[in-house]
């Protein structure tokens, strides 16, 4: 059972599981397996050995996914719209893409005449002005640590909150120091980000034939089955993620938006919509949400944090865990797991990659399990058939002898 709309449109009966493989299909097979071998093998080297090649190189895919499956509905429905006057004959999946490509370049291109020399300057300065805004907000986080000495509360239960927001401040701390340093670094990663078009493109052209090539070069008909069935639960699984994601940023950004208005910052709309699209990268978007929205009212301090404190606990514990729920069919409980290992092991690419990892695992357990059991019933009923042709040649022997 699908988990989410695919980024190919579930075509079952154009692949024959027990006609032979052809010697065109093998090949293709073993250039895609190859090009894709070679691919993982970099990337791992990458991870290993450069630390800011694996900040790129993970960053790359992150997007180039997201990306992927934002497009691929409209690129679908593209080539069969245009299918209908083309006397049912759908566009090629590279000429969709193509035209999508253009209609975003067309939107975007005034957009980058009118602040790309802005944004150009903005990451200049990143190197300057990340560490002075992530400075100041950890000083006004830790002016913030005595929130509750006003409240008139009992001495023990004052000394209680206390140790625990000094807690909560110094890992909050030591997050932004991390993340600080790494967007001081950023501009060094934006060649990496021209590469996500290209990595999309290939995704979505491409897919499909890669799809069918790898299942059809499997030895037996019921794995060549179960590796394409697989590979479709692939698919439908990171297309739910990506919605579920995108879906979150809507729901945030209009909280923050509402929020920040009743507490009277300057452009809550703006604000809203940036920590709405800081959403899609876990972790990381929060605390620069943090860092911006502080930033821009220094004297609303206090309320501001509480608002993002207890919106956190919001989205971080009710509303992603349920959105991950029904989309991926992963329990709550498993998903904060996820975030929480994914976060101690690689911090914010280790978040990003958490919850499709675990889906991953599940999909994977699954198939198997499903495959072996089939096998089991398979055998089963093939030993039962031998078994049942033993005994009617027995039987014919028998009639033989007494003939």
């Amino acid at each position: 059972m699908g988990v989410g709309k695919r980024l190919i449109p579930d075509t079952r009966n154009d692949l024959h599981w027990g006609e032979p493989t052809s010697v065109r299909e093998r090949w293709s097979a073993a250039a895609y397996i190859a090009s894709t071998t070679l691919v993982v093998t970099l990337v791992v080297l990458a991870v290993v050995f450069d630390q800011f090649a694996a900040t790129g190189v993970l960053l790359v895919a992150f997007l180039s996914f997201v990306l992927t499956y934002l497009i691929a509905p409209a690129s679908e429905w593209l080539r069969h719209t245009a299918g209908r006057s083309r006397r049912g004959r759908p566009l090629s999946r590279v000429l969709s893409t193509l035209v999508i490509y253009g209609i975003i370049a067309a939107i975007m291109f005034p957009v980058w005449a009118f602040t790309g020399a802005r944004i150009g300057a903005a990451l200049a300065r990143a190197r300057v002005l990340v560490p002075q805004h992530t400075a100041r907000f950890i000083d006004q986080l830790h002016a913030t640590e005595g929130w509750h000495e006003t409240l008139g509360l009992p001495p023990a239960v004052k000394d209680s909150i206390g140790v625990v927001t000094r807690r909560v401040t110094r890992s909050v701390e030591i997050e932004a120091r991390a993340l600080g340093a790494e967007l001081a670094e950023i501009r060094g990663l934006v060649p990496w980000l021209s590469t996500v078009p290209v990595v999309a493109f290939l995704l979505l052209t491409r897919w499909h034939r890669f799809r069918r090539s790898t299942s059809r070069v499997l030895p037996t008909p019921h794995l060549r089955w179960r590796g394409d069935e697989f590979l479709r639960n692939l698919d439908s699984l990171l297309a739910a993620y990506t919605r579920a994601q995108a879906l979150s940023a809507v729901i945030v950004g209009g909280i923050c938006w509402v929020g920040f208005a009743a507490l009277g910052l300057p452009y809550p709309g703006t604000l809203g919509l940036a920590a709405g699209l800081l959403e899609m990268v876990p972790l990381a978007g929060p605390l620069v949400a943090a860092v911006v929205a502080t930033a821009a009212a220094p004297e609303r301090v206090v309320g501001v944090l509480l608002f993002l404190a207890a919106l956190r606990v919001l989205q971080d514990y009710v509303i992603y865990p349920r959105l991950i729920k029904r989309t991926l069919y992963l329990h709550p409980l498993a998903v904060v797991l996820a975030l929480w290992i994914g976060a101690a092991l690689g911090g914010v690419v280790g978040v990003c990659l958490a919850v499709p990892f675990v889906g991953l695992i599940k999909a994977t357990h699954r198939h198997w399990r499903e495959y072996r059991e089939i096998e089991a019933l398979v055998a089963e009923a093939d030993a039962r058939s031998a078994a049942a042709a033993a005994r009617r040649e027995e039987a014919t022997a028998s009639a033989g002898q007494i003939d």
